[in-house]
């Protein structure tokens, strides 16, 4: 391989944008952007009024927490590499560095960007709470704070031991949290302690811990990670041709799956249930479940617009939950085995709907507690049942019809 490898990292780089532009037409058809920034417009709106409108007992502390540390703690990297590599640029490994510089300093505008974003989001709360640390401060040391995590997750990459890595991080993220309660808590000089006393320990765990020059096997998998996500987004709009599918066991959900019987007329609903759980669309319907929750008590917590704003919320994460799970259609639609096992192709639309309106049921029930649990207190009874029959409707009238024209058959597939 004679040209450089800051050339293969452009050409890489610039590869995987071309495939992927193609996918953000059918995004764009599908309605998502416009119906997303009419719900941006009117969280906005709410966002204002909640400024004007600020409860006494409003957890700032508490918010600012759930809502920087994920910002600053996560650290994601972008490397392109591939497994080949591991025969092709181990070689070359001495020049990796720069390779790997272009993809610190491509990833880091994005993260900095992010928490900008957040810190501008928060920060008017913060104000409207009368916070003690001034706002300045707040987005220098949030900067500063993703600088040092960008660095310690690039060490703890390094780490040979995969129980390690797991611990640290968990306890860098732990210790991340405090540090942005005192940040936004207490004096800045008890803070600024903290964090020094935190980081010398970090470095000297880091130090100390057996670790490879450049982990190879362990950035390849991220890319291939990061890969499976772009695929199952897009998959949600169009049929997307994906690499294989990485599987975690998640055990917290697996026993749904395993109360199926074992009958003939649950083999696809066993294979679908499973396909949601152990995937990456199962990880990325859990977070955004997670996050409309969180969003949900938020919003009805602050009786956001009458309560109206709140069940807006919560038919957004519901919507959105519902546009993620159309993935699931595409899931095994290419498989050869299909033709081999004596099982009727109807079977498989079949299961495929069921598992969907279980999934979407779920996640709905889910997103919607905050507003059955916080609303009716504030004598908001009516905006809590709208939202909820308006789920139920989606859910359960809107959304299998979505479905069963995306099961629709090709000839053309076979």
């Amino acid at each position: 391989m004679e040209r450089s490898v800051d050339s293969l990292w452009r050409t890489r780089s610039s590869t995987f944008w071309r495939g992927a532009l193609p996918y953000f037409r059918y995004i764009v058809q599908s309605g998502l952007p416009g119906v997303t920034i009419m719900l941006l417009l009117a969280g906005l709106a709410g966002y204002g009024m909640l400024l004007r409108n600020m409860p006494v007992t409003f957890p700032i502390t508490l918010v600012g927490v759930v809502v920087l540390t994920p910002f600053i703690c996560w650290s994601p990297l972008r490397t392109w590499l591939r497994e080949a590599d591991v025969v092709f640029l181990v070689p070359r490994e001495a020049q990796l560095p720069s390779y790997l510089r272009r993809s610190f300093r491509y990833n880091s505008m994005g993260i900095m960007a992010a928490v900008l974003l957040m810190c501008g989001i928060y920060i008017p709360l913060y104000i409207a709470t009368d916070g003690q640390t001034s706002s300045i401060i707040i987005v220098v040391a949030a900067l500063l704070l993703k600088l040092l995590h960008m660095g310690a997750a690039w060490r703890e990459r390094q780490l040979v031991h995969a129980g390690s890595r797991r611990s640290i991080r968990l306890l860098r993220w732990s210790a991340t949290a405090v540090g942005v309660a005192s940040l936004l808590h207490t004096e800045i000089w008890k803070t600024v302690m903290y964090l020094a006393v935190v980081g010398c320990l970090f470095g000297l765990l880091y130090l100390r811990m057996p670790r490879y020059p450049i982990p190879w096997l362990l950035l390849i998998e991220e890319e291939k990670g990061t890969r499976r996500r772009y695929d199952v987004f897009f998959g949600a709009f169009t049929d997307v041709p994906t690499e294989s599918a990485a599987v975690k066991s998640r055990p917290y959900a697996s026993w749904m799956a395993k109360r199926i019987r074992y009958r003939r007329e649950h083999a696809f609903v066993y294979l679908y249930t499973f396909t949601l759980i152990r995937t990456e669309l199962g990880g990325i319907l859990l977070r955004l479940t997670g996050l409309g929750l969180f969003t949900g008590i938020l919003s009805a917590y602050s009786g956001l617009w009458s309560g109206w704003g709140s069940a807006g919320v919560c038919m957004l994460f519901v919507w959105l939950s519902g546009v993620q799970l159309s993935a699931l259609t595409q899931a095994h639609r290419h498989s050869v085995w299909r033709h081999v096992y004596p099982l009727p192709e109807q079977t498989r639309y079949d299961a495929v709907m069921r598992v969907d309106r279980m999934a979407a049921l779920l996640c709905a029930i889910i997103i919607w507690l905050p507003q059955i649990v916080l609303l009716p207190s504030q004598g908001l009874v009516v905006q809590a049942l709208t939202s909820l029959v308006l789920s139920l409707l989606y859910v359960l009238a809107l959304r299998p019809g979505r479905v069963k024209r995306k099961l629709v058959f090709d000839p053309d597939e076979d």
